[in-house]
């Protein structure tokens, strides 16, 4: 039992203050996690932002120079295919001055020398655009647009390849809109005077321009140019040098560029990711901050406090189980040591029972009536301190998880009314009176020593505290289920306050009632215990007021 108790306490003082601690630390550091990831998150997704941010910005002005450089004050697209293929990054132009199924396209040879491959077709691509550019007043959903503002460029149609090549790549055609630039405004007439964009592949760009009546001027960069003028300006001017490492890559994952001061910790996997913004959708950015960017100081703090915590647990449960294995090792010793007198005292007190038994019956021979009477007191005070030690070496055995019983096959009756018969002398020479009503079944299974032991602890009690009554009454009683020893008096009784408390180990109740009355105090509680032990249990009756009422409950044979 002590054991158990150590078990529970050790479980209550330690293991769950342990668990307590780590799953706050443990919360902890989970919580605080995920605050500064989502702040990186929210760090790196704008420092992506701004370098996506500030492509789109130059794809807009070099949309803006092409459009001044071959658009200004020509109004024809022949003689701006003518003009744009005089710029340095442009590998080819064609101009469209028509349209149908056979469309009149001329070809002009730029300075850049690029050749697009063998699955690149100008027609096909020009017919796309054709396509795509009609007037934005056939088109609604960019009205609202071009009269609000909005992004530099917005996607106006998607087209393939025909045959084997429509796995190859896909096209995509956008338009420059109004709105960007804090002076832009649109052409306020029926229908624009020209519009211009892009119609962008893999890696493949083509300028394109569009006059009021139809005509189409193209232009071919070429990617390396215009991909090295837009990579030499990264990272922003004006913006420091990130210490991480940012990547440019196709959607296919062809690495394009890399920047940054690429500290330790950058060689990790991306951290973030992001699709570049129309027109060079076909392009993804990723960035992998350095170790200095993003310490985690805040783990030290929780570490150090939990890890406090522990050891103030551990420090306080050993004090505790230190001091508390040094009681119950005294108290083990105590135990063992009142056993061992107990054991001691059982010889000499069977011989004093012995020989007194041996000198009544010579008084009684010869009829002498005062040693008789002076015997039978020594006689059972004997039996008294018998029973007395009989339930320190039962509780001590309790103590020790060791108290057990050996029930067999017992003529109930007989045994209650041969115990009763034994301390009927004792009662009446006190006044009381006696009642027994035994109506017990033939036999019960139960071990007649402690079924002994029991009912001389409830009639001791009751010679104890219920001696102004002058009545007991022992009854025995069945059902099918159970058979029943009952115990009663006309005593003070026992308040409701106390009726279970009673069953524990030194255990008394009012001062008044236990003034002046002897007893090791675990009478009850070693009674209790063996009706336990047989299955059963015993109890006060809550409805009986003229005294106290005992039931030692036994559940019959099955």
């Amino acid at each position: 039992m002590l054991q158990r108790r150590s078990t529970i306490l050790f479980i209550i003082l330690v293991i769950l203050p342990l668990a307590l601690l780590a799953w706050l630390g443990t919360y902890l550091i989970r919580d605080a996690e995920k605050r500064t990831d989502a702040s990186m998150q929210a760090i790196l997704a704008e420092r992506l932002s701004s370098a996506d941010q500030h492509l789109l910005h130059d794809m807009r002005q070099l949309t803006d120079r092409l459009d001044a450089w071959g658009a200004q004050s020509i109004g024809s697209a022949r003689l701006m295919s003518q003009r744009l293929a005089t710029h340095p990054w442009i590998a080819q132009t064609w101009s469209v001055t028509g349209e149908g199924e056979s469309v009149p396209v001329e070809s002009f040879e730029g300075k850049a020398g690029y050749q697009p491959g063998p699955i690149f077709k100008a027609e096909d691509r020009i017919k796309a655009i054709l396509e795509s550019t009609r007037n934005p007043d056939s088109m609604p959903q960019f009205v609202s647009v071009l009269e609000d503002g909005g992004p530099p460029f917005q996607r106006v149609f998607i087209s393939r390849l025909s045959s084997i090549q429509q796995r190859s790549s896909q096209w995509m055609t956008y338009l420059k809109m109004f709105g960007y630039h804090i002076d832009d405004r649109p052409v306020q007439s029926e229908a624009p005077l020209s519009w211009s964009g892009w119609h962008v592949g893999d890696s493949v760009f083509i300028y394109w321009h569009r006059f009021a009546d139809g005509s189409l001027s193209c232009a071919l960069m070429n990617p390396q140019m215009l991909m090295h003028s837009l990579f030499q300006r990264l990272p922003q001017p004006g913006l420091a040098i990130p210490p991480g490492r940012m990547m440019l890559t196709t959607v296919k994952g062809i690495p394009l560029h890399e920047w940054g001061k690429r500290l330790p910790g950058s060689e990790r996997p991306p951290a973030a990711h992001r699709a570049c913004s129309e027109p060079l959708s076909q392009w993804e950015m990723a960035y992998t901050p350095a170790n200095e960017e993003f310490p985690k100081p805040y783990l030290f703090p929780i570490l150090l406090g939990v890890s406090s915590g522990i050891v103030l647990v551990f420090v306080v449960g050993w004090l505790y189980f230190h001091e508390s294995a040094s009681e119950i090792r005294v108290a083990q010793q105590r135990v063992t040591f009142v056993n061992q007198i107990s054991h001691e005292l059982k010889t000499p007190l069977t011989n004093i029972r012995l020989y007194a038994e041996m000198a009544a019956h010579r008084a009684e021979s010869q009829g002498d009536t005062i040693a008789k009477r002076q015997l039978g007191v020594v006689e059972a005070e004997t039996c008294r301190l018998d029973r007395l030690i009989q339930n320190v070496l039962n509780y001590a055995r309790q103590q020790r998880d060791k108290l057990t019983i050996q029930p067999k096959p017992l003529a109930l009756d007989q045994n209650v009314s041969r115990i009763a018969e034994f301390w009927k002398p004792l009662l009446e020479n006190k006044g009381f009176e006696i009642v027994t009503s035994l109506n017990g079944p033939e036999t019960v299974m139960a071990d007649p020593d402690a079924i002994e032991q029991i009912l001389g602890n409830l009639i001791s009690n009751v010679d104890k505290y219920a001696n102004a009554g002058k009545w007991i009454a022992i009854r025995t009683e069945h059902d099918e289920r159970n058979t029943r020893i009952i115990v009663e008096d006309h005593g003070p009784g026992i308040p409701s306050g106390k009726r279970r408390t009673v069953f524990e180990p030194f255990e008394r109740l009012r001062s008044d009632l236990a003034e002046g009355v002897s007893g090791t105090g675990i009478g009850l509680t070693i009674s209790r215990e063996l009706a336990q032990l047989h299955g059963g249990s015993l109890t006060v009756c809550p409805n009986y007021r003229d005294g106290a009422r005992f039931i030692l409950t036994l559940p019959n044979q099955s």
